[in-house]
């Protein structure tokens, strides 16, 4: 009863208001909805027990060895994954790199590890896209200006959450170019690699590689504030 008297006042309410200023009144309710949205998280373990130093070792020009590793997507989203390759030489390279990286298939022709001319002789970088990534399975995409640091990108695919197509090994090549000259006699060359998954939802195509490892430097440095 309490209610309907209420509802009863407000009517008598707005019918007077309604004569006095020959405007209409509306009923009018509000319902309130409310919900906790949760962001998905990405996830990647990498085994590396097959990226060891015993097996790049007394390496001639021409030579390869074989580096593996695998990578699992364990988190909740599918990822695209990139491994951004560094090798760091302890010798100044040519603008045709000697040291390199090669897969399986050997995709890498000579030409795809020379410098673009007008950067010889300083930093090179290719500012390449996602989408140019998605379309080579490694790329050379930047050497220092002092020729002994050089990065190549490898495209790992997609690994999606389910099961049989959450995992991949990857298997490459190091490879010591012919064109290697005397000075690389007892040099040394690091390989570092670094995994980058990448959410395949609502990706653009034209985001830089540059611009996705300054995204994950910034996500892990928050992880640590």
């Amino acid at each position: 009863m309490k209610i309907k008297r209420i509802a009863a006042v407000t009517i008598t309410m707005a019918a007077l208001l309604s004569a006095l200023t020959g405007s209409y009144a509306y009923f009018t309710d509000k319902e309130l909805l409310e919900i906790t949205a949760r962001a998905s998280n990405l996830n990647l373990f990498v085994d590396r027990s097959e990226f060891t130093d015993d097996k790049v070792s007394n390496m001639l020009p021409g030579d390869s060895r074989d580096l593996s590793y695998t990578v699992e997507n364990v988190g909740a989203a599918d990822a695209l994954v990139f491994t951004e390759i560094t090798l760091v030489s302890s010798v100044p390279m040519d603008d045709t790199v000697e040291w390199f990286i090669q897969d399986a298939e050997g995709s890498l022709e000579e030409e795809d590890r020379q410098v673009d001319p007008e950067f010889s002789g300083e930093d090179f970088v290719d500012d390449v896209t996602i989408s140019e990534l998605m379309d080579n399975k490694i790329k050379f995409v930047s050497l220092t200006e002092d020729n002994k640091v050089a990065k190549f990108v490898v495209n790992n695919g997609i690994l999606t959450t389910e099961r049989n197509q959450n995992k991949c090994k990857v298997d490459l090549k190091l490879m010591l170019g012919l064109n290697a000259g005397k000075r690389f006699m007892d040099s040394t060359c690091e390989v570092i690699a670094n995994v980058y998954g990448i959410q395949t939802e609502n990706l653009e195509d034209n985001l830089s590689w540059e611009f996705i490892k300054d995204s994950a430097y910034a996500n892990e440095m928050s992880e640590f504030n």
